[in-house]
């Protein structure tokens, strides 16, 4: 049965070449030209905007927030071009013919999986998109030559249509930048949890049926035999998802401890705009639109880890529900083995620190009312 795996993430790995975070070679041209685009459209317009605040000595929300954000989003995007390699290798892991279904229930696992990731990916796109152009147009429609973001530069932009409009295309590129780099990468970092968790249904499913075959057409002996081979493969196949997961964690988990960290703060500046202006006005909009995006992108990554950690958890169970007790005595420590590094949940982490989990997402939120009240 064909594997579908390498379909799940064909528009993220779009979206990752034009920002050469994922090349067809990680030749040092294309780094380069990673680089270059970071460091223009991310490091110099951030810093721009710094330079207004100091040098009006003041700021307006949207500045805060902007400059809250950008610090975050350099660090968490700064690792991505040198993991190009070790991407592909996460998302061509289980693309091997001896990780293909092996029935049509694993082949509807897989394809929901699919399903779901491009569904994500999607929807993720239509958000930021929203926010962005919800950014950028109040800006076009209003009196006199005003950007949607206040930053410090050489020129006025007054005094003539084309500077106006060429810094008006600037900002709006730089947005587009941030919006397709994470339009990209959070959907990967969550789908490829999902797969995870996809493959963990498929190895419950093998234990749960290692005999999935006409018995009548097998010997006794062979029969013990095939089940004890069948029991192995699944022994291999859970260390191959915890060896999968382990290189998940190892390649993503600073950029998701930097979403973390930004969130926090990002929160507390968002609620306290919103409390400060009416909620009907653009702006009192735009910071309810930017809250939930950035409240859904915590939610997003804790959701799935949330999914990982109670399936595996059910494979405990998933041995002792099997039948089992049908089987050879070497069969029967198989399972024992088997139960006994399954006691041990997988639990991602964000940098080791924070454990992602709905509660991990409770938690931020509390903490970030509370700093919010605190300074109310």
């Amino acid at each position: 049965m064909e594997n579908p795996n390498k379909q799940s993430f064909t528009i993220n790995l779009k979206l990752m070449k034009i920002v050469r975070w994922y090349p067809p070679n990680q030749s040092t041209f294309n780094r380069l030209q990673g680089y270059v685009i970071y460091i223009f459209f991310l490091v110099v317009a951030f810093s721009l905007v710094g330079v207004d605040m100091c040098v009006r000595r003041g700021y307006d929300m949207m500045q805060a927030i902007f400059v809250c954000e950008g610090i975050f989003f350099a660090f968490k995007f700064l690792p991505m071009f040198r993991k190009g390699e070790r991407i592909k290798r996460c998302i061509s892991y289980f693309d091997g013919v001896e990780y293909g279904p092996q029935d049509k229930t694993e082949q509807q696992i897989l394809n929901n999986s699919v399903v779901l990731c491009q569904i994500i990916t999607k929807f993720y796109i239509i958000c930021i998109s929203s926010c962005q152009v919800l950014f950028l147009l109040p800006a076009l429609f209003s009196s006199g030559y005003e950007l949607p973001l206040r930053m410090w530069l050489p020129y006025s932009t007054t005094s003539s249509l084309i500077n106006y409009y060429a810094t008006y295309a600037y900002i709006w590129t730089v947005i587009s930048y941030c919006a397709l780099t994470n339009a990209s990468l959070d959907p990967l970092i969550g789908g490829l949890m999902f797969q995870a968790v996809s493959q963990l249904k498929i190895l419950k499913h093998r234990i749960q049926n290692p005999e999935n075959f006409d018995q009548d057409t097998f010997h006794a002996t062979l029969l013990e035999n095939y089940i004890y081979q069948r029991v192995v493969e699944c022994i291999k196949y859970h260390t191959e998802i915890l060896n999968f997961i382990n290189e998940v964690d190892q390649c993503f988990s600073w950029c998701v401890f930097n979403q973390f960290s930004g969130t926090a703060s990002l929160l507390c500046f968002l609620i306290t705009a919103i409390l400060t202006v009416p909620v009907t006005s653009i702006d009192g909009m735009q910071y309810v639109v930017f809250f939930f995006l950035i409240l859904s992108q915590v939610l997003f990554y804790c959701y799935f880890g949330t999914l990982l950690f109670e399936e595996s958890d059910q494979l405990v169970t998933a041995s002792y529900l099997s039948h089992w007790y049908e089987y050879t005595l070497e069969t029967q420590k198989l399972y024992l083995t088997l139960m006994e590094r399954s006691q041990r949940p997988i639990i991602l982490s964000a940098g080791g620190l924070l454990d992602l989990t709905l509660n991990t997402f409770t938690a931020i939120l509390k903490k970030s009312y509370s700093v919010v009240a605190v300074l109310k």
